[in-house]
């Protein structure tokens, strides 16, 4: 359970968080992603002056395509969660103060009345922000041929029936210049 209690939280300023959860899959980008590795959570959020600072740690694994070959890549994920969580009613009052800040993008806002915050959708961007822009299985991947789709790392001597009859799109220019 991924949640602070906020009175245990008022009352001991300190509270940690450590779990071990059964994930099945991360969504992203439209895209489901297994997880080979449970998803281990410590996080520790500390109280002060209404203010909630939140941080910790998320380690996992995901499986994830090759972004050229399509061969399953196992991605380790040792992700951070660092949030800061002010109540609700200092809102308008903290947004006009912090004209000169350039990121807010981990600041958030909770109601002081309710029982609980939430950290799963924390867990989820440190898992998100982890994962690169290019999954590849290895620098030296070659990919699949652009004709047949074959994987080349598997078969390097590789040559595509298919290209030799394929024509250049550019051959009607060739024909147009003489």
């Amino acid at each position: 359970m991924l949640k602070l209690k906020l009175d245990a939280l008022k009352h001991e300023k300190t509270f940690r968080i450590e779990e071990s959860l059964d994930w099945k899959n991360l969504e992203l980008n439209g895209e489901s992603y297994p997880y080979f590795k449970p998803v281990a959570v410590k996080i520790e959020a500390t109280f002060s002056r209404g203010r909630i600072d939140v941080k910790g740690s998320v380690n996992t694994g995901i499986i994830h395509p090759c972004d050229r070959c399509l061969g399953p890549v196992y991605l380790e994920i040792n992700g951070k969660v660092d949030a800061l969580y002010l109540p609700e009613d200092k809102k308008t009052k903290y947004v006009e103060k912090s004209v000169e800040l350039t990121d807010l993008d981990n600041t958030f806002y909770y109601n002081p009345n309710d029982e609980l915050i939430d950290l799963e959708d924390r867990v989820i961007e440190a898992i998100v922000i982890e994962v690169p822009i290019k999954v590849l299985c290895s620098e030296d991947c070659k990919g699949l041929c652009s004709y047949c789709g074959i994987n080349l790392n598997k078969h390097p001597d590789h040559v595509c029936p298919h290209l030799e009859k394929k024509e250049s799109p550019f051959a009607i220019l060739k024909e147009k210049f003489k």
